[in-house]
């Protein structure tokens, strides 16, 4: 959140707003003109067990499309893919596939163009894994093992072992398998039924950061040759890597939907997972870094506690990312819309009293930060480099001391290297110091202040 008193939201940033569907009822995804889209959902909303879990929401999957469906436990995602599968009945409202509803289908016909990656499942009889990859060719008439007198089946079960590293066990018995290689097994009997259509509900369960990765890339070159994928996933990060779009759902609905840069943005997802996170770029990708959850905020030092950073050039980025990670959320301010600081405050979605570059704070800049300050339980000022135009938040903070309020100074370097000022900021830190302010070295010590 930020206070600029000298510019609005950026347009993009606005856009961004109106297009996030949180709170709205649906989301529609774009479908490219002439194309239909595989799956049509239409006012769809599930009950179960008299408790709506999912809706009412409007959502096209297009073709082609490789969609990573998020969200909090209970969000919903499941009970959609389930949908999907016309494995649980609509309360209202439609699925369409291919144009026609989901349960008009024959089981049979479905299983011929959708394939299914379930998020539990269990085959305690004594198949090897060869055996049960190769029921995935059932629904195409195979005949369940690969054989001489099924080249067709035989290859498919083949291809589907080796692109899940299955191959070498493939004459085990499945009930000797662990966790991740019978999640792997799964996902290959899937892979053999040879659908242009696969959804998986958390196919990265009990499998190693190698496997996940195998199983992500796998899932990958399936998109590049024309599959349309949709994946239940946990782990945001992956997702933002390897997903085409990102649905995120929240509450049965969908809070929001997009490239993995509109979806992994620091306030939607605190609005959705109650987590406070940071977000950084590796290429064209975003990856995120979670700080702390708001859902056990009362354990964190920052409960309850208002903390106001005087900063500027730099100075503070440290002191911020400190006291952010120790639960607090500082207001920031005066700086330049243009300063490292300021960067630094938007990153972490803090409160920030902005002003124009080159020039003396604005009366309203001081304004602004006046009511910040009158709100908070203490200030630090960084060891900020003050000039003519930015001796007005000492002053700010040099009334607030001689007010009673609690003053950490960041003392090092010295405020004499710091005062370009000819002689007025050193003044004023030492008038700081004699109404009460505490002086210590850096920001770790500061923050142990706090």
């Amino acid at each position: 959140m930020t206070r600029d008193t000298t510019m609005g939201q950026p347009p993009e940033r606005e856009e961004s707003a109106r297009t996030r569907a949180a709170g709205t009822p649906s989301t529609v995804s774009p479908v490219a003109a002439g194309t239909a889209p595989v799956y049509d959902i239409r006012g769809l909303e599930v009950t179960l067990g008299g408790q709506p879990v999912l809706g009412p929401l409007d959502l096209q999957v297009a073709r082609g499309s490789f969609a990573g469906i998020l969200g909090p436990n209970g969000s919903g995602k499941t009970t959609l893919l389930r949908a999907l599968t016309g494995g649980v009945r609509p309360s209202a409202g439609e699925v369409l596939f291919e144009g026609r509803p989901v349960h008009q289908y024959q089981a049979a016909q479905l299983a011929r163009m959708v394939g299914v990656v379930p998020q539990q499942f269990n085959l305690d009889f004594n198949f090897t894994v060869e055996e049960m990859v190769a029921m995935g060719r059932y629904a195409h008439g195979g005949r369940g093992r690969a054989t001489a007198g099924a080249e067709v089946d035989g290859a498919a079960v083949a291809a589907a072992l080796e692109a899940t590293g299955m191959t070498a066990l493939a004459g085990r018995s499945v009930t000797e398998l662990s966790g991740g290689e019978r999640q792997r097994a799964l996902i290959a009997q899937t892979l053999a039924q040879e659908t242009p259509v696969l959804l998986l509900d958390e196919p990265l369960n009990n499998l190693d950061l190698n496997h996940q990765l195998e199983i992500m890339q796998l899932l990958g070159s399936l998109h590049a040759a024309g599959r349309t994928i949709a994946v239940v996933l946990h782990d945001l990060n992956i997702a933002a890597q390897y997903c085409e779009e990102l649905i995120l759902l929240d509450r049965g609905r969908v809070a929001a939907r997009g490239q993995a840069t509109d979806i992994l943005d620091p306030t939607l997802i605190l609005e959705v997972f109650k987590v406070r996170v940071t977000v950084h770029r590796q290429g064209q990708r975003p990856y995120l870094t979670p700080l702390w959850s708001r859902s056990h905020e009362a354990g964190l030092e920052g409960e309850g506690t208002k903390v106001h950073v005087i900063a500027g050039g730099g100075a503070a980025s440290e002191l911020m990312e400190e006291l952010v990670l120790r639960g607090y959320a500082p207001t920031i301010g005066i700086v330049s819309v243009f300063d490292t600081d300021y960067a630094t405050a938007q990153r972490y979605e803090l409160e920030v009293v902005s002003a124009p570059p080159f020039q003396p704070f604005p009366a309203e800049a001081v304004a602004e930060m006046e009511s910040l300050v009158a709100e908070t339980d203490m200030l630090v000022v960084a060891p900020v480099f003050f000039g003519q135009g930015n001796l007005e938040p000492l002053r700010v903070a040099l009334r607030a001391a001689q007010g009673g309020k609690k003053v950490v100074i960041v003392g090092r370097p010295p405020i004499e290297e710091r005062d370009l000022s000819g002689g007025e900021a050193t003044a004023l830190v030492g008038e700081l110091l004699a109404a009460g302010a505490v002086e210590v070295a850096g920001s770790t010590e500061a923050v142990e202040k706090v």
